[in-house]
């Protein structure tokens, strides 16, 4: 679809609605030179337009933009009527506690997903740290008892090819997490972005 620059720039800023005012004008006015200088340059309007993406600007800003910027801007858009700050004070024996114990169960859970992936690196190690002990052992137990030399040193293939997998397994684990992790942080940024544009 051709766009014009004041199309282009107002489709962005309506895309960016959740972020707080500054942050929006910083990245219209960024924009707008983007594509100012690009025309100075003697390149076309639509052309210049046409290589950007919407959708990768406003991916690329969510990512950037720290959550508690989301939240300041969504707390101060609501303008909270008094009446609801005092029932919002008056109810906070309830709200605060069950609030509290979802968000320590959510932090536990996610305690315990890095505390799984740590100990598989543990279990790498312990693996790769008993495979080269059985391999220098191996040789010292030729001489004096050979079929616990051929022992060690099958073990220690065993203790090696299993910590080749569990390396790999570890990697993957953690890398998963990571993901997840940005993943949630960025369904929340959405989510603020979603209300905004709901308003």
């Amino acid at each position: 679809m051709i766009m014009t620059k004041n199309e282009f720039l107002d489709k962005l800023r309506s895309a960016l609605a959740g972020l707080p005012q500054e942050e929006i004008e910083k990245t219209i006015d960024y924009y707008c030179e983007i594509i100012d200088d690009a025309i100075e340059d003697g390149e076309d309007e639509q052309s210049v337009i046409g290589r950007m993406g919407i959708e990768d600007i406003v991916e690329k800003i969510i990512n950037e933009t720290p959550i508690r910027k989301f939240v300041k801007e969504d707390v101060r858009r609501r303008n909270l009527s008094t009446s609801f700050i005092i029932l919002l004070i008056l109810g906070s024996p309830i709200w605060f506690p069950v609030l509290t114990a979802l968000v320590t169960v959510a932090f536990s859970l996610y305690i315990v997903i890095w505390t799984l992936v740590a100990v598989l690196f543990v279990v790498f190690a312990a693996l790769a740290v008993s495979s080269v002990a059985m391999l220098i052992m191996s040789p010292l137990l030729i001489i004096a008892r050979p079929i616990k030399a051929m022992f060690a040193f099958g073990s220690a293939l065993v203790c090696a090819g299993a910590a080749v997998f569990m390396f790999y397994l570890s990697v993957w684990s953690a890398k998963l997490t990571v993901k997840f992790t940005l993943l949630m942080i960025r369904s929340i940024k959405n989510n603020f972005i979603k209300r905004s544009d709901a308003r």
